[in-house]
């Protein structure tokens, strides 16, 4: 019984010491098992967060593709920027020149507006004047003929004031008369062209209301001078000489046909040398702008010859009068039986008239434009 009883009670401690390590190891599956779940947890709460960081990351880097996309555009434009202020600096100083120019044409106005004035009372000084024509030019004008004008204070023609513009007979400075009484310092002035007046030194016209004039003249006359300076005249060679010799002077021919048809030609030198050379003709370049063509030229280095006094060969053809004084008998004569030029073509009026080459501004007045064309008559 006791041996009975003494086995019972080592099985059951047998048993109940199996059943501690059981336990035992339940109560660790089971802590392990929550230490699992706790883990799963936290992988899950660090997988949220690394989620929750890569969605920063991605906006991140879209906003920085945004900013790196600005730059670009913004660096893009710097160039267009700068010529934008290019073309502004370039307007600002067209602007700037614009300015300049308006200011000098001010005061171009402004000085022009000044010499108006002067010119308005140099008008109506020359009014005075004109208003004091002597007893003479009076009865000049009352008897058909051009007036004349005295400008004491100048000494020819291109001197005149080119504003005013007046053709006609002037008398300057102090009268130097010649053995026929003729005054080298009476001449008729024209406005032919644009610019200063010329020394008309020839006029001839056919047809004309007043008596014509007689060309056939003798060497004398020729060097003297004749006709009347409001119709038809030759100045004079003696006095073409004076005039001419003192500086170079350009030639001016106008003609007319019996149509009324006018031209014009320019020599770019005109001289005349002295009687010891027999006023031998020297004319230069002729003008490409002239509406006619040239028939004097051939006439450079020639004598000038009257019926009574030549110098050369050449057969005087007396029944066309070709003798009248010329330089020599050939392409042309304006003071011959007929005005010819050409030798062949038959004139109905002429013109000569002289000016210097080269003129001081400061002797006259400024003018901004005429027309080239002017009658002869």
């Amino acid at each position: 019984m006791r041996l009975s009883t003494a086995f019972l009670l080592a099985f059951v401690s047998i048993m109940y010491g199996y059943s501690l390590p059981l336990e035992a190891e339940s109560k660790r599956g089971n802590l392990a098992s929550k230490q699992l779940d706790v883990m799963d947890r936290k992988l899950t709460v660090i997988r949220g967060a690394q989620e929750e960081q890569q969605r920063k990351l991605i906006t991140m880097d879209f906003k920085l593709n945004q900013v790196l996309s600005k730059m670009i555009h913004l660096t893009h434009a710097k160039p267009a920027k700068e010529e934008l202020s290019f073309n502004l600096s370039m307007a600002l100083d067209k602007w700037q020149s614009s300015s300049n120019k308006l200011e000098q044409q001010i005061n171009k106005l402004q000085i022009s507006l000044e010499r108006r004035n002067e010119h308005d009372k140099q008008l109506e000084k020359h009014s005075q004047q004109l208003e004091l024509l002597s007893e003479d030019a009076k009865l000049e004008i009352a008897n058909g003929k051009e007036s004349k004008y005295v400008q004491p204070a100048k000494a020819d023609c291109f001197e005149l004031d080119v504003e005013q513009r007046v053709d006609g007979v002037y008398k300057f400075l102090e009268p130097e008369l010649n053995e026929r009484q003729r005054d080298i310092n009476e001449r008729y002035c024209a406005f032919a062209t644009d610019g200063s007046a010329w020394t008309v030194i020839q006029r001839r016209r056919t047809n004309w209301k007043q008596k014509e004039e007689n060309f056939h003249r003798n060497w004398d006359e020729y060097r003297t001078g004749f006709g009347d300076l409001s119709n038809d005249f030759w100045f004079g060679n003696e006095f073409i000489h004076k005039i001419v010799y003192r500086d170079d002077y350009i030639l001016r021919i106008e003609l007319q046909d019996h149509n009324g048809i006018e031209a014009w030609i320019e020599y770019g030198l005109f001289r005349l040398d002295s009687e010891s050379y027999n006023y031998q003709l020297v004319i230069g370049k002729l003008n490409e702008n002239s509406t006619t063509s040239d028939a004097l030229t051939y006439h450079n280095r020639m004598d000038f010859t009257t019926y009574d006094h030549r110098y050369d060969d050449t057969t005087i053809d007396n029944d066309n009068g070709n003798d009248n004084g010329w330089w020599s008998v050939a392409k042309s004569n304006l003071n011959g039986h007929s005005i010819l030029w050409h030798n062949e073509y038959s004139l109905n009026a002429s013109r000569m008239l002289i000016r210097p080459l080269n003129i001081n501004p400061l002797l006259i007045a400024t003018d901004d434009s005429y027309d080239e064309d002017t009658s002869l008559v």
